[in-house]
């Protein structure tokens, strides 16, 4: 049962308890009473005989009366008095009394001090009912009224008293009912209430001293559930917020050091060979020539790095222009190789294409993508591991793929590969697979994170693997495009 029910269901009871019990309280009370007052009447007069012997008293003395009444009808003021008087000497000993009232006053004797509600109350016309066997009869202008015992003329004022101290009494447990019912339903509602804040600030707890492991169990259904699972999904998002907020400072900290360090080599290289000039170490020409050749390719280098540097830099503030158009994927690939065959295979690197699989077409800034190439390129001739290294790209539309299904490109390489722990590094910022910080010729560090920048702008993917045998195999997959509406659209992009 959820909350919003447990608190409707609780107001109904909150008046609905109190309220049976108060009233069965007050008529209980006035049964008991009756049962007493029955009791005790039959305690004063025990015996059944006696009992017996009452009733029949009472009822010729009903009869009496009814004669009397009968007479009456014709009889004077006087003769009602007189017969009324003796009527009452004979039933004296027998604790009857009988009393003719006109226009509400009494013409014979009335009844003692402190009773006169009860005789007002007779004396009326209108029905009464009061604790006692009392006949009372209308005739003309007459009101006769046989009182059985003088002590049960008090049965109105011990009514009223009966009535005012129920209604306190009533009142009273009234009150103590209303503080025991909402005990009950104060424990049968707010504990739930209490053990989902106590819960909840259980997991607040726990995440605020860094458990961002914590998640709430609540086997519960009411509206707490819901509230845990959203605290749940705020605890992963946290975690998840944590841990890529960590990676990016371990990222920072790593381009800071790889940055001073490629940075501090070939400066350091330069230096000497400079003060070398300076001191006159190169004292031929053909050695300052030397020299001079070695600090050239230092500052290329150098270059290098702060151009890679520059450009990550503007990848990854979002600032780099891009100029996107719908591309033959294939075509646009086997131009940008034939562009770079030569150089390369100057540099020990053969480079061969595979025949193209479909006809995939993607949106991409194809100058982009011939910087992804490259740097690629750039990887496999650095850590080719025997005279000439070979590579081979291949273009394709995916197997199974719609009219704008993903195209992809592979590069597989013929080198040493790398760890199969490594492979998901590749694309990290001055990752390298070897020890290789020292020789910033083997590379800055920043090309297969340029790579993977480009393409994941495109909204594509890079994955590594190692070639079953031998090399390694980098695969680009971008969302296609529809082959029969491509076009020179293009759009600009920073």
């Amino acid at each position: 049962m959820n909350i919003k029910r447990r608190l409707f269901l609780s107001n109904i009871l909150m008046i609905v308890i109190p309220l049976f019990v108060s009233l069965a309280i007050f008529f209980g009370g006035l049964h008991f009473y009756a049962l007493a007052t029955e009791s005790n009447e039959r305690e004063d007069q025990p015996g059944e005989g006696r009992r017996s012997r009452d009733a029949a008293y009472y009822m010729e003395a009903v009869d009496e009366v009814r004669t009397l009444v009968e007479k009456w009808q014709s009889a004077t003021q006087a003769s009602v008095l007189e017969d009324t008087a003796r009527f009452n000497d004979r039933y004296a000993d027998g604790n009857l009394l009988l009393i003719v009232y006109k226009d509400g006053t009494p013409l014979t004797a009335a009844l003692p001090d402190g009773y006169s509600a009860t005789e007002l109350a007779l004396s009326s016309k209108e029905p009464v009912t009061i604790f006692s066997r009392t006949q009372a009869q209308t005739v003309g202008d007459y009101r006769v009224v046989l009182y059985s015992s003088p002590r049960f003329a008090r049965g109105s004022q011990n009514y009223r008293d009966i009535m005012k101290n129920g209604a306190v009494v009533s009142l009273v447990c009234s009150v103590f009912i209303i503080l025991i019912t909402n005990r009950f339903l104060t424990r049968f509602v707010f504990k739930r209430i209490v053990h989902g804040m106590d819960t909840l600030t259980y997991g607040v707890h726990q995440v605020r001293d860094g458990n961002l492991d914590f998640r709430i169990d609540y086997g519960e259904n009411d509206e707490f559930s819901q509230v845990c699972g959203d605290f749940n999904e705020m605890a992963a998002r946290l975690l998840e917020s944590v841990v890529a907020r960590q990676k990016d400072e371990r990222s920072r900290k790593e381009l800071i050091a790889g940055i001073s360090h490629d940075l501090r080599t070939p400066l350091t290289s330069i230096k000497a060979y400079v003060e070398g000039l300076e001191q006159g170490v190169a004292s031929t020409l053909e050695a300052r020539k030397r020299y001079i050749n070695t600090i050239k390719n230092k500052t290329g280098d150098l270059e290098h790095i702060i151009d890679n540097l520059f450009l990550f830099s503007k990848l990854d503030t979002g600032e780099f222009p891009y100029y996107v158009e719908r591309t033959d994927l294939a075509s646009a690939v086997s131009e940008i190789v034939d562009g770079l065959k030569e150089e390369y295979e100057n540099r020990g690197l053969d480079i061969s294409s595979a025949p193209p699989r479909g006809r995939p077409y993607a949106d991409i800034d194809v100058t982009q993508i011939r910087n992804v190439i490259i740097n690629i390129f750039e990887n496999s001739v650095k850590y080719k591991n025997k005279a000439r290294g070979k590579i081979i790209v291949s273009v394709s539309e995916e197997e199974g793929a719609a009219s704008r299904g993903t195209a992809s490109i592979a590069l597989s390489d013929d080198g040493p590969g790398v760890p199969e722990e490594a492979l998901s590094k590749l694309f990290d910022v001055f990752y390298r697979s070897d020890e290789s910080r020292n020789d910033p010729g083997k590379g800055s560090g920043l090309g297969l994170a340029i790579v993977a920048k480009i393409v994941g702008h495109f909204g594509g993917s890079i994955e590594a693997a190692n070639v079953p045998a031998g090399g390694l195999s980098i695969k680009m997959t971008f969302p296609g495009s529809d082959s029969k509406t491509h076009g020179k659209e293009k759009n600009s992009y920073s």
